[in-house]
């Protein structure tokens, strides 16, 4: 298994591709913890408890970020 990783990194632009699929990764997961300005958690918590399926089944989707949107 370390090997493969390994191999893998030799290649350059598999590397590339590994490095950019990472970093896209972290941004992403930086983003979910990001407030937004304006939005009240008490209207989103709401919105979930009330909103029941849809908001839930997106929210699964998201990894709970929608849940954690403010």
């Amino acid at each position: 298994m370390i090997e493969a990783i390994r191999n893998a990194f030799k290649i350059p632009d598999l590397r590339k591709k590994i490095l950019f699929t990472l970093i896209i990764i972290a941004i992403y997961r930086l983003g979910a913890q990001i407030q937004v300005p304006g939005v009240k958690i008490a209207d989103i918590q709401r919105l979930f408890t009330q909103g029941g399926g849809v908001f839930n089944f997106l929210d699964l989707f998201s990894g709970g970020a929608l849940s954690r949107f403010a």
